[in-house]
Formats: C-alpha cells, structure tokens, sequence
C-alpha cells in the first residue's frame, strides 16, 4: 500500500465510521462499568451499615443476658462455693455445725440471636478481611456454643431435680461445686458450665463490639477510596460509645483477650521507623 492510498484510507468515511463506532463503544462500556462500580460499592456501604446494626442486636442482648441473669448467677455462685469450701474445712477441723448448700437451679432461655443474618452479610457482600473478619467469625461460634452451654445447664438442673431422694445431700452439694464427693470422685460438669457461660457470654459481647468498630474504620476506607469518583449517596456511619456498659461493669476485660489483639497488631510505619530512627531509638 502506498503512501497516497494510506493517506485515502485514513481519509474515508469507512474508517471514519469505524473509529466513531470504537470510541462509542469505549465510552459505552466505561460508562457501565462506572455504574456497576458506584452500585457495587452503595451495595457494600448499606451492607455494612447493616452487618454493624446486627451486632449491636447482638451486643445489646448479650449485654442485658449478662447483667440480669450471668452476673448474678456467676458471682452468687463463686461465693457460695468458697462460703461451702470454707464450712468444710472447719466441719473437718472439728466445728460440727454442718455444711450450707445454697445452689442456683434457675434456667436460662436460649436467645434468639441474628447470626445466620450476620454471617451472609459479612461474608457474602462485605470485603473486609482481617480482624474484622476474625471477630465476626469468633462472634459466630461464641453465640453457637453459648447456646449449647445454656442447653447443657437446663439438662444438668433437671438431673439435680431427678436425683433419688436417698441420694445424699452432700454428694449433690459437692457435684453442684464441682469438688470431690465422698468417694474420691470429681464431676466438675456444673462448675465448668458455670463458668463456660459467664466466658462464652464475654465473648459475645467482645466481639460483638470489635466488629462495629472494625466495620466502621472499613467504610471509613471505602469512602476515602471512591469520594473523588462518585457522589456517594449513603449516609455516613457514627462511631458509637460503649459509656452506659462500661458505667455498670458489663465489658470484659480486654487483658483476657491480649493475645488475640496482639495477632492483629499492625508493624510500624516507615515513618515512624525513621522517626524512631533519628531519635535513636530502636524498633
């Protein structure tokens, strides 16, 4: 093809046409994808404004389990036993005034908790990874075994209930306290589900509180990242206080969960390196 003829083809109306039809079609699919973007990205912003009002539900019922029935519980029976223990060292010592069982056979309703809600929104249609992802999956499976550990107190309570009545009482004092009876032998099932509850429900309420904070910190991100290409529509999220809880006593903790805070400590910065640098101080 010669220069002239080149020249003639550039030219055309065929070429012409055919450019006008590409650019068209680039600025279609861009278009699009730009709409597909912003929709993805709204979609994300109210699926996390949602995923952070489940685990408010969460928290907020975790907390009032924890005040009204929990506590009580834990700590009236934490003293008991050590009031009995006590009683029994002195019945030992010669004091043959006898030993005091007081239990606690109440029941626990199970809670209706919004996991299944939980678990789609955080993994199917939010992207946060991380501790955020950590602390939803923990909450998950503290609610699960919460609930298990509430069904095992209702059948450990009904074998108290069942217990023959030539059963001696101070066999059944020492099971309920998880101390050895009067042959030698422990059975701590009550004692550790006891316990098990007050930690279970800890968890609960610990992670149920990491998530929001963590899920905020993300649609922070997400903002900053796509604020100078669309127009968000979606209402910014308000980071919350937890002053009423901590108030009344209800938030574990956070020294029981140092170490799993501890594999989500973020490295220095280079920034800070060199600041720590040029003071000479060493990393």
């Amino acid at each position: 093809m010669t220069l002239d003829s080149f020249k003639a083809v550039l030219n055309s109306v065929q070429f012409s046409t055919l450019i006008s039809a590409a650019f068209g079609a680039f600025a279609g699919a861009f278009a699009t994808s730009r709409r597909e973007t912003k929709r993805a990205v709204i979609a994300e912003l109210n699926s996390i404004a949602a995923a952070r009002m489940l685990a408010f539900s969460i928290c907020n019922k975790s907390l009032s389990l924890k005040g009204q029935l929990i506590s009580p519980m834990y700590e009236g029976y934490q003293q008991n036993r050590r009031k009995f223990i006590e009683a029994q060292r002195a019945f030992a010592a010669g004091d043959r005034s006898g030993t005091e069982f007081v239990g606690n056979l109440q029941s626990i309703s199970p809670m209706w908790l919004p996991t299944e809600s939980l678990e789609k929104q955080i993994i199917e249609r939010i992207s946060i990874k991380g501790r955020g992802l950590a602390a939803a999956i923990e909450l998950i499976g503290a609610i699960d075994l919460l609930d298990q550990m509430i069904k095992t107190r209702t059948e450990l309570i009904s074998e108290f209930y069942n217990a023959p009545p030539e059963a001696p009482k101070l066999d059944l004092a020492l099971k309920y306290y998880g101390l050895p009876n009067t042959r030698g032998i422990v059975d701590q099932k009550f004692y550790s589900n006891v316990e098990g509850l007050y930690k279970l429900t800890d968890d609960c309420i610990f992670f149920s509180k990491i998530l929001p904070d963590d899920l905020f910190e993300y649609e922070r991100r997400l903002r900053r990242r796509y604020k100078w290409r669309f127009r968000l529509s979606v209402p910014k999220l308000v980071r919350e206080t937890w002053d009423f809880p901590e108030t009344r006593r209800l938030l574990p903790d956070e020294s029981n969960y140092a170490k799993w805070l501890r594999s989500f400590s973020k490295a220095p910065s280079r920034l800070t390196r060199l600041r720590k640098w040029l003071f000479r101080e060493r990393v």
